[in-house]
């Protein structure tokens, strides 16, 4: 099954080196401290400064919505805020 999908994307999905550049992201970046909003821990600025890429892939920093998509958040600036990537795949749909 795996493969089928991968074959179907076009191959494997890798994780970006670096978080993305825009100005929401630096934006919430500066606010937050470079910390996790859910956890408070310092997030990584780019995979290098980590040991493995195993880290990167659960350390790096996401979008989290505040009140989740799936309870009528939006993707609004005021809704988001960055998080580790296994800090907001923990959260869930959780508000």
């Amino acid at each position: 099954m795996r493969a089928a999908r991968l074959a179907a994307s076009g191959g494997p999905v890798s994780q970006s080196f670096a978080p993305p550049d825009t100005e929401l992201f630096r934006t919430l970046w500066e606010k937050q401290d470079g910390c996790c909003a859910l956890c408070g821990m310092a997030m990584p600025e780019s995979r290098f400064v980590l040991a493995h890429a195993t880290l990167w892939k659960k350390q790096r920093p996401t979008f989290d919505h505040i009140r989740p998509k799936a309870a009528g958040g939006s993707d609004a600036a005021a809704n988001l805020q960055l998080a580790h990537a296994v800090c907001n795949w923990r959260k869930g749909a959780q508000e």
